[in-house]
């Protein structure tokens, strides 16, 4: 596993464009670590209306849960680990 800053874990997933990545981080309601599978620039089973609010000023990722079927927000604040491009990586700060 490759440890990496928490600028670099959202750069690193922002630019999956759309391939399939594995995440774990801590939710924020619960406090309990979340595992997912999932993936960025889905555009299925949206209005087209948007969110009514900037994810990345709030440092949220919004993703499609593959095993949930839906849309989720993941707090790259909380990132503990990924895999994505073929490699783990983990962030040192939030273990």
């Amino acid at each position: 596993m490759l440890p990496v800053s928490k600028q670099t874990a959202g750069d690193i997933l922002k630019g999956t464009r759309g391939k399939i990545f594995s995440v774990a981080f801590v939710k924020r309601s619960t406090g309990e670590v979340r595992q997912m599978n999932c993936r960025t620039g889905v555009k299925r089973y949206t209005t087209g209306e948007g969110l009514k609010y900037n994810a990345s000023s709030r440092d949220l990722l919004p993703v499609y849960d593959l095993q949930a079927r839906g849309y989720r927000m993941i707090s790259l604040n909380t990132v503990i680990s990924f895999k994505a491009h073929g490699a783990e990586f983990y962030v040192p700060d939030n273990r």
